[in-house]
Formats: C-alpha cells, structure tokens, sequence
C-alpha cells in the first residue's frame, strides 16, 4: 500500500517537519512506500491534493488545523459526491482543536499506526463537515472545525500576527498565543448587527449588539477553549453560539471567567442555538474565519448546511 503524505514544514512553527522526520525514517525502516509532497505557502495543499486526486495512494496530512482546512477543500472543489477521498490527518499545528476533538495521537507514529489500521480495515468515519455558500460572491468553502465572526474572528487575526507565537510554538504551547490575543482584540471590537436564520426550524435570532458569533462542528475553538461543549461532529447539526457584546469592562471579565470553566451557557448574554442548515447575514463590515483562515472585514450574507465526509481517525 502506498501513502502520500501532505505537509505544511512551517506548521506549529516547525512542529509538522519535526514530526515528519521521526515518522520518515520509521517508515523507510519499515520499507513502506510514500511520496510527499511540501506546501510552499498558502494555498499549496489545496492546489496540491487537486492535482492527486484520481491517485491510488491513501491521503495524509501533516500540519495544523488550516493544512487540513486547505486539503478538504482542494479534495471537495474537484470531487464528486460518489467519489470522496478519505483523509487522515496527524496533528502538528499551534491550535489542533481537530485533534483534540477527536483525541488524536500526538506522537506522529502512533497516529500513523492508527491510521494505517483504519485503513486496513476500511474502516472509516463520516464526520460533519461546513459547506459555507458565499451569497455576495457565490464562492464555495468548506470547514471542517468551525466559522467565526466578530472578536472570534479578530482574535484569530491577531494571533496569527503574533510575534510570540512563534516563541510558544517553540515550547509546544501555541494555542495560548490565542488567549493573549483576547486582550489585544477587546480594543477594536465594536458591537455588530447579525441575524441568525434557522432554517430548519424556520426561526430567526437577530440583534444589533453582537460580539462574537461562532459556528461550529466541534467543541473547541483558539487552541483549546470549549466554547461549544455539546457539539458533536457526527449529529449532522452546527452547533451555534452568539454573544451579546457585554455592558461592562467587569462583565466582560466574568463571561472570560466563565468560558474558561465552562458555565457560560447560563448567562443571559450567550445564545447557544442547533440547526444543519443556517443564514447568518451582517451589514457590519467585520473579520470572519473558516478553520482559522481569516477572511478580512467585510459585510456577511453566508448560507452554510452540514454536508458528510469520510476520515480515518
């Protein structure tokens, strides 16, 4: 059986060709046959794994949460629905709210050992993936953690600039970079106009003091925070959250407080709603991210519906 493997070098600041090294030479210890293939930058996975896609070779990516973001892209924009490559996925970013949703191996071999099992067995897991329909630009994107907009968003915009990151991806604590991030946000994050169409139930939730609207198919989001705590990647339903921009410095502080010990659903400022299929329009120009991906501030008019694909995992 061959194997082609799909790596960001650069991901978790080196973390990903660290990795790759020690299960390279497990590999050719063990004679089993690969071909590689290295992103050179933004976007080249996905243009990558496009390029493969009628291969016989079993697809791995190395790298972080927006590696595997551009992979399912690059697999989905070219694919037909009867013909969906599986994907297997070893974890070597800052954040890896993938891997840890699903409880992935952190030691590239040991992951590998499962993924080849899986594998072997055929034995694979649909999971709930986001199909994001762009209305003003009919552009299609796929996510496989979750969307965010408002200080989500800008969070994320910020840790992604950040210098220390580079520092904590070094000590393997990147995911913090996403924390010290919060601080830096709150200073440019007005409140917004959103409304929040549920299709499936034909409901609607809109406000004009909006903070942070994230949609998500998993718990985690920043590298670790529970945000979502019952959202489940095989229910077929996002699960979404939508905070009320807080009255106060204080107040504020107490729902951080919360989010971090997981209580948060209890305050009258968090709105956690269920649906597969949803509308989320903004006249607020505003950051937005898929999987980490930052889109830069622009007005929303999005569709998004859960769609399934299959993983070894």
């Amino acid at each position: 059986m061959a194997y082609s493997f799909f790596i960001n070098p650069i991901a978790g600041n080196g973390v990903a060709k660290q990795k790759w090294r020690k299960l390279q030479r497990y590999l050719n210890e063990q004679s089993i046959a690969y071909r590689v293939f290295y992103s050179d930058g933004p976007g080249a996975v996905e243009d990558q794994i496009s390029q493969s896609i009628y291969d016989q070779a079993s697809v791995i990516i190395i790298g972080g949460d927006g590696t595997l973001h551009e992979a399912l892209n690059g697999l989905l924009k070219n694919e037909t629905p009867n013909q969906a490559m599986p994907i297997a996925y070893i974890s070597a970013g800052s954040g890896n709210d993938f891997a840890r949703s699903h409880q992935l191996s952190d030691d590239p071999i040991q992951a590998f050992k499962r993924i080849n099992h899986q594998i072997d067995q055929n034995n694979t897991t649909l999971l709930d993936i986001g199909k994001c329909l762009d209305e003003q630009t009919s552009e299609v994107t796929y996510f496989v953690n979750n969307l965010g907009i408002g200080i989500d968003a800008t969070t994320v915009a910020f840790a992604n600039q950040s210098k220390i990151k580079r520092w904590l991806n070094r000590y393997h604590i990147g995911g913090f970079s996403y924390f010290l991030a919060i601080f830096q946000s709150l200073k440019q994050q007005d409140a917004f106009d959103a409304e929040v169409m549920l299709q499936d139930q034909k409901e609607s939730y809109c406000t004009n003091n909006a903070f942070l609207i994230t949609v998500s198919n998993q718990p985690y989001f920043g590298g670790g925070i529970k945000i979502l705590p019952g959202a489940s990647s095989v229910d077929g339903l996002f699960d979404i959250i939508l905070v009320d921009h807080p009255k106060s410095l204080g107040r504020l502080i107490w729902l951080i407080g919360a989010l971090l010990r997981g209580n948060h659903y209890r305050y009258s400022e968090v709105h956690h709603l269920k649906s597969a299929r949803i509308g989320l329009k903004s006249e607020t120009k505003e950051y937005s991210h898929l999987d980490g991906e930052v889109i830069s501030a622009k007005k929303s008019d999005l569709r998004l519906s859960t769609i399934k694909y299959p993983f070894y995992i």
